[in-house]
């Protein structure tokens, strides 16, 4: 019972901020804490070092970091004479959808993405993911948004399009006057893009292709840039012609005007708070036989001509949608790659923590031991470097 009275005692002396009458706290002396970059020499050269691990585009990358270090958006911190910059994920899920887009328009406006659709070549390539490979290590809301908006909507064009699609869409995409997004994955199939339950036909009468979701698992789900700032899509759909199913074919859709109001006959459902990645504004999609012209149908593989004829130089169904898929490979790669980049950043995190992290010291009055010194924490450390 005493000792009860006793913690109620303490509880209570805390909670009212006062302090208790009979103990006093004394002064110690702190573990000290600095950066292993700021405080540590190293007996390797760390420009090599970083040769091997970032591999190409070493200046892009350099410039594209000046970039976020120059602007507020991207929180710039000075510690020990140099600059970090990282996210706030601290802010409500609207404010770090805001601060993506943000960021997004100012290194838009820096030119930072200049020529990503618009020219062909290995070297555009290697800079686009180099670039991306920057955006994924300071904020992967920030990777993620671009993702969708250059390689799925863009991408889309760039390989499901022809010539008169490129011309249209392809530099208002580069310089951010569309937002695009992808609508492929549904409610009820996921990404099994064959089984997709969303249906378009073909009104010959006005040219236009009727696109509609017939039922609630046809609903596009998940749909990254959906839920505030896209003002198009590419919607992946069944398209039926007199009667027959053709497959899955896309089509260009608008789903906001340039005021942000979305578009009639659609309706946009917000996905919501998320565990993570709460930089991305996630909806879903539904289509009340929205029209949309013949134009719209990105028609690389096959085409409808004006009197609603269905053309293809590829017969086989199942080879048609193969080659009509073949491109979407590069996303599924990106999602791979992507994960490399969050593994650099663990790897660098686990480092620079084991080099400042003491713990236990061999004899009496000694200083303790880094992590790093572990020869066990060295095991599980070193090989992921050299991989």
């Amino acid at each position: 019972m005493e000792q009860a009275f006793k913690r109620t005692q303490i509880l209570t002396n805390h909670l009212l901020q006062s302090s208790p009458s009979s103990q006093t706290l004394s002064s110690n002396a702190c573990l000290s804490y600095s950066p292993p970059e700021l405080s540590e020499n190293y007996a390797f050269d760390i420009k090599d070092m970083r040769k091997l691990i970032d591999r190409h585009n070493l200046e892009e990358r350099d410039w594209l970091f000046g970039l976020m270090k120059q602007s507020k958006l991207f929180n710039p911190k000075v510690r020990g004479g140099k600059v970090f910059v990282s996210p706030d994920y601290n802010q409500s899920m609207e404010q770090q959808r805001e601060m993506t887009l943000k960021r997004i328009e100012y290194l838009i406006e820096k030119g930072a993405f200049k020529g990503w659709l618009t020219e062909k070549g290995e070297d555009i390539e290697m800079r686009k993911f180099a670039g991306f490979e920057v955006c994924s290590i300071y904020d992967h809301s920030l990777f993620t948004k671009l993702g969708v908006h250059f390689f799925l909507w863009g991408g889309a064009i760039q390989f499901f399009g022809t010539k008169h699609h490129h011309d249209k869409w392809l530099r208002d995409t580069e310089n951010y006057s569309i937002k695009g997004c992808f609508a492929m994955t549904e409610l009820g199939h996921g990404s099994n893009v064959r089984g997709l339950e969303t249906v378009t036909t073909y009104d010959s009468n006005t040219g236009e292709f009727v696109i509609n979701t017939p039922c609630e698992s046809a609903q596009k789900y998940w749909i990254g840039g959906a839920a505030n700032h896209a003002t198009h899509t590419v919607v992946f759909s069944q398209l039926h012609i007199n009667g027959t199913n053709q497959g899955v074919h896309a089509f260009i859709v608008q789903i906001r005007d340039a005021d942000g109001n979305i578009c009639p006959n659609i309706r946009i459902v917000d996905c919501g708070h998320k565990i993570g990645l709460n930089g991305v504004d996630n909806g879903r999609i539904w289509f009340d036989n929205v029209r949309v012209p013949r134009e719209n149908l990105l028609n690389s593989v096959a085409d409808v001509s004006p009197d609603g004829k269905y053309l293809s130089s590829i017969e086989n169904p199942d080879q048609r949608f193969a080659a009509f898929m073949a491109p979407l490979t590069v996303g599924r790669v990106n999602i791979a790659i992507s994960s490399v980049y969050q593994s650099k950043v663990a790897l660098a995190t686990s480092i620079r923590y084991a080099l400042t992290r003491r713990a236990f010291s061999l004899k009496q009055n000694e200083p303790e031991v880094l992590l790093l010194d572990y020869p066990s924490h060295q095991r599980r450390l070193f090989p992921l470097v050299a991989k």
